[in-house]
Formats: structure tokens, C-alpha cells, sequence
């Protein structure tokens, strides 16, 4: 059965990929290139927008939680579509990068909210989200603003691969299709 997370998330996967093959190779993109990454990002925006209003409508995990994984999956879900139209129209990165900086503590605040509320979700899952903010997101930042030398393109780079994997993960356990490797809060 599909479920929002795997939903969600396997939309999330490629824009991802595509960000660490597109960093850490350093290619020069060109513009129809341009346009094909956006239309990926359009799709994370799209999958995790979806998920977003399945965990509303759905109230999957029941009240906090759920909007809990409603507001998670939108805040970035908006990031993925700001980064599509920038992407698509050739327009300065530099505002996807102050949105990806504000949304660290935003995204530290949602995780603290979990623990709160008594989300029923295993440190994996926990693990993941912090990959999430301040890594990917840091990332984000470094990227778009130029930070380019060979040791924040790598970090961004691969960052962007741990954080396909971490999706991955979120998918799988989320989905219910494996059972999660680390206990439960």
C-alpha cells in the first residue's frame, strides 16, 4: 500500500541525485540543461507538496504529528520550487540559499516538536531530518552563494549523496516495507 511518506519521498530522491552528480562533477550546465534539473526539482516540489496535504487530509500519525509531517515535507517542498524557478528562468541563486539558512532553525524547532508531542517515529527517522537542516540546508547556502572551492563543492556534493540516502531510508521505514534499524523515541 502507498502511503504518504513513500509517496513524498521518492519524489524527494532525484532532485537530490541530480544536485550531487551536478555539484560534485562540476559540470557547466547550459541552459537546456538548466531547465531539465528545474523540471526535476519541479517534481520534488510536487511529491513532497502532495505528501504534505496527504498527511493533512489523511491525519495518518493524528493530530500534532501529523502536521508535524505536514510542515516538514512543505518547507521543503517550497525550497525544491523556488529552486525550479530560479533554475528554469537562469535567475541569482543567492535567495534560495537565504531561504535554505532560515529554514535550519525552523527545521531544528519541527524536530524538537517531535520529541514534544511524542512522535511515534524511530531515531533513524530522527537522524534523517538532521542530515536534513543544518547539513543540506548549510549546503544550500554554501552553493548559491558562491562558496565554490574545492572543499564546500565536495561538501555540498556529497552531503546532497547522504541525504539521497537518508531519503531512501525515510522512504523504506516510513512506508513500512522495512522495520526501523534504530529504537524508537
Amino acid at each position: 500500500m502507498v502511503n504518504a511518506t513513500a509517496f513524498g519521498m521518492s519524489g524527494l530522491v532525484l532532485p537530490l541525485f541530480v544536485w550531487f552528480v551536478a555539484i560534485y562533477q562540476d559540470y557547466e550546465l547550459n541552459e537546456a540543461e538548466l531547465k531539465g534539473i528545474a523540471a526535476v526539482e519541479f517534481t520534488g516540489f510536487l511529491t513532497l507538496f502532495v505528501m504534505g496535504l496527504w498527511h493533512t487530509i489523511d491525519n495518518t500519525f493524528g493530530g500534532a504529528v501529523s502536521l508535524l509531517f505536514t510542515a516538514i515535507p512543505l518547507l521543503y517542498g517550497l525550497l525544491w520550487l523556488i529552486a525550479a524557478i530560479i533554475h528554469w528562468y537562469g535567475a541569482d541563486m543567492k535567495p534560495l540559499g537565504v531561504v535554505a539558512l532560515v529554514q535550519i532553525p525552523v527545521q531544528l524547532l519541527l524536530i524538537v516538536g517531535l520529541f514534544a508531542v511524542g512522535a511515534p517515529i524511530s531515531w533513524g527517522i530522527v537522524v534523517d531530518l538532521l542530515i536534513y537542516a543544518p547539513f543540506t540546508l548549510a549546503g544550500f547556502y554554501l552553493f548559491t552563494h558562491g562558496y565554490m572551492m574545492p572543499a564546500a563543492k565536495r561538501y555540498t556534493g556529497w552531503i546532497s549523496l547522504l541525504a539521497t540516502i537518508a531519503t531512501l531510508h525515510v522512504m523504506f521505514v516510513g512506508s513500512g516495507i522495512i522495520g526501523p534499524i534504530l529504537p524508537g523515541i
